[in-house]
């Protein structure tokens, strides 16, 4: 049962992170030119998330949980085993948690407040101001991002913290995604389907 918890919230989350990719890449999905010939057989370099990229996904995917959680009890079901899926990865007692609770919540309104200011500006075409203003939301982001690493830097113990860090990279790794198609019970990303 757990390994099938496991698969369900590594798919719901792969779901999640192409999603919001996808909103982040409107062009991701669309037709495009045709291809040019790759001029060297090397294969793509990956380039490393920073950690306050990790941080920014976990929070905005314990959103996630905590969003279906309340849809489940909300339709006479338990919804604790999504809710509780990382802290109990984690180890963590419910106080200890509540700050994970708590900033997730706030970082995803204010992102989603962003991200509908983005599309707006998206939706005008392109224009110089328009990059200018995009960048601005950009670095709002960043900001908004950094605020909620502080908040829970200053209400966690330090050695909470060194775990948390160190639990982010192995958790969004790629070793510990499934190989497995999300669930037909959760739809595809807009953008990729045909």
């Amino acid at each position: 049962m757990a390994r099938k918890v496991q698969y369900t919230l590594v798919s719901t989350l792969l779901v999640f992170m192409l999603t919001m990719w996808a909103s982040l890449h409107p062009a991701w999905g669309q037709a495009t030119a045709a291809p040019q010939q790759q001029t060297t057989s090397n294969p793509p370099q990956f380039k490393p998330v920073s950690l306050e990229h990790l941080y920014w996904h976990f929070l905005m995917l314990q959103n996630f949980l905590d969003t279906k959680a309340a849809q489940q009890e909300s339709s006479g079901k338990d919804g604790s085993g999504l809710r509780n899926t990382l802290q109990k990865t984690l180890g963590w007692s419910d106080a200890d948690y509540a700050s994970i609770h708590s900033s997730s919540t706030r970082l995803t309104a204010e992102v989603k407040d962003l991200d509908g200011k983005a599309t707006v500006i998206q939706k005008a075409g392109f224009s110089p101001a328009g990059r200018d203003q995009l960048k601005a939301l950009t670095a709002q982001r960043e900001a908004y991002i950094n605020a909620e690493i502080s908040y829970l830097k200053k209400s966690l113990p330090p050695g909470k913290i060194r775990k948390f860090e160190d639990f982010l990279p192995h958790f969004f790794s790629l070793a510990h995604a499934s190989a497995r198609p999300p669930s037909a019970a959760v739809p595809a990303p807009t953008a990729v389907q045909k």
